[in-house]
């Protein structure tokens, strides 16, 4: 099992793996003529920008707690989130549509690659909503209660 400092040492040097990706593929795509090919590889790019910056997130909370979320945020967070679920299924739904319909190989390959990110995206974005919007918001009055449920004089000097 990696300590805290072992994990931490980990996500610097994903990171810098990332980073390194980034800079192979810009460095790359400069030099191709071919549209197709370099927007691919582009996309391999934008996949690694995301993997550094999930991994940034995931170091901060390694370092430290991260802030409480109140039933507003969490409100207009699921609002949101739930928007985002239905039109990640209605991509998912059109992407089918076209990979079905194309006769062109190139169309059905490129339609099935976005496709399985949009299966991607709509399963963490469901997952999303299950684990952090439907628990029980963390808010200012239950924190209140914890703090000054038991005490004799409630929150109040002498009672």
């Amino acid at each position: 099992m990696l300590d805290k400092g072992e994990v931490l040492e980990f996500i610097e040097k994903q990171i810098a793996l990332e980073l390194r990706i980034i800079k192979v593929v810009e460095e790359n795509v400069a030099k191709l003529g071919n549209a197709f090919i370099k927007d691919l590889l582009l996309g391999v790019s934008q996949d690694s920008k995301k993997h550094a910056a999930l991994l940034e997130s995931l170091k901060r909370a390694v370092e430290g707690p991260t802030p409480f979320i109140s039933t507003e945020e969490r409100d207009k967070i699921a609002k949101g989130i739930q928007t985002h679920i239905d039109l990640e299924a209605k991509a998912i739904e059109t992407y089918g549509e076209l990979i079905e319909k194309s006769d062109s190989e190139q169309v059905k390959t490129i339609a099935s690659m976005i496709r399985e990110d949009e299966l991607r995206h709509h399963a963490l974005l469901k997952e999303l909503h299950k684990t952090v919007i439907e628990p029980e918001a963390l808010t200012e009055d239950m924190i209140w209660d914890m703090m000054w449920k038991d005490s004799p004089w409630h929150g109040s000097p002498g009672g």
